[in-house]
Order: structure tokens, then sequence, then C-alpha cells
């Protein structure tokens, strides 16, 4: 079979043949995506069909590239913010960790006022606004479910899984590397178990939400 996109006037043509020979719409595009079709291509091509039966071009609803910007905003806007409070968190559990545990490696400490004050701030401006995203973006999802589906939602979301399990492959790099040379102290097992927890909770959480389908409707109830 010729690659997607090398005949695609070659699909078309397949199309418009099945179709005058009675076969149905939707047999047509689940046989094409089986055979490796991707359905963007299958979809287009059922475009150009039926754009060519009607004569007339399939309108581009008003507002849909400024929609995609406002949801890429508060996609980047989110996970921006999400980055900044978890980190925020980790430090404040870090100064208490090493206010708490002692390290006979390294036991000086001094008294990080700054860091605190600094890791508070950036907890207090990024969480609420966070929130505010995410809640914007779920109400999004309620009231458009076809978002679900939407390439800024999947890419976006991916892109801050990656550099969540980067994080997490760093981590269990540097355990690893301190367990063979030996040098593991209470104070680096706490630090790690913090990294752990809030990195682990990240991957889990948004790798449930991006597996997400709309809620089916009620029947008898009319969209």
């Amino acid at each position: 079979m010729p690659k997607p996109g090398d005949d695609f006037q070659g699909l078309v043509e397949f199309i418009q043949a099945a179709r005058s020979r009675g076969c149905d719409d939707d047999f047509i595009s689940k046989m094409l995506r089986q055979y490796g079709w991707p359905q963007r291509q299958v979809d287009r091509a059922f475009i150009q069909v039926y754009e060519g039966l009607t004569g007339c071009s399939i309108p581009t609803p008003a507002g849909s590239s400024a929609g995609m910007s406002r949801d890429a905003f508060l996609y980047l806007l989110a996970f921006t913010t999400l980055i900044i409070w978890i980190q925020a968190l980790g430090s404040i559990a870090f100064v208490f960790i090493e206010y708490l545990v002692g390290d006979n490696l390294n036991p000086s400490y001094d008294q990080p006022s700054w860091q605190i004050s600094f890791a508070l701030a950036r907890l207090l401006v990024a969480y609420p606004v966070y929130l505010a995203m995410m809640r914007a973006i779920n109400r999004d999802l309620t009231i458009y479910p076809e978002k679900y589906f939407s390439g800024v939602r999947k890419w976006l979301t991916y892109l801050t899984l990656w550099v969540a399990a980067l994080i997490l492959l760093g981590t269990l790099i540097a355990l690893l590397t301190s367990l063979l040379r030996g040098e593991v102290s209470l104070r680096f097992w706490c630090k790690i178990a913090v990294i752990l927890l809030l990195d682990g909770g990240v991957l889990w959480y948004y790798g449930q939400w991006i597996s997400r389908s709309p809620a089916a409707k009620p029947k008898g109830l009319t969209p």
C-alpha cells in the first residue's frame, strides 16, 4: 500500500469508488485505518469527497484558531505553575529535612530563612494560579467533550509527563550512584522519598488524567 500522503488522491478515488458500490462510510473508514492509514488522512479524504459531492467547502468554525491558542495558554500556564509549586514544596521539605535529620557527612547547617521565604512565595503565587487554570481546563472539557481528543491537550500533557519521567530517572540514577559509593545517609533517603512522592504523584495523576474520556450522556437527554 502507498505511504499515507504519497497517494492521497488515490485514497480519495478509492473512497469514491467504494461509496458508489454501496459501501458504508463507517466501514470504509474502519477498513482504511486497519490497513494503516492515519485517521487524520482518512478524515481529510472524506472531507474532499463530500466537498466534491456538495460543491461547497466545509466552513471553518469561527474562532477555532483562537480557541486552540486559548487552550495552549491555559495548559502551558497550568503546567508551568505546576512545576513551580511542586519544586517550591520540595524545597520546603528539603529545608525541614536538613533541620530535623542530622548528617554526619555534612553536619553544618545554616538558618535558611531566605530559602523558606522564596519557596513560600513561589508556592503562594503559583498554586492558586495552577488551581484556576486546571479548573478552567476541566470546565472546558465538560462543556466541549471533543477537547478530550485535542492535540494541544495530549501534546502538552505528555510533554509534562516526559519532564516528570526525566526527573524520576535522574533521582534513581543519583540514588544508585550514592549506594554504589556508600555515601547514603538518612537525610539523603528522606530527600529521595520527597522527590519520589512529589514526582510520582504528578506522573500518576496526569497519567490517569490524559487517559480520561468524555462522560457518557444519559439516554433520553438531548445536547
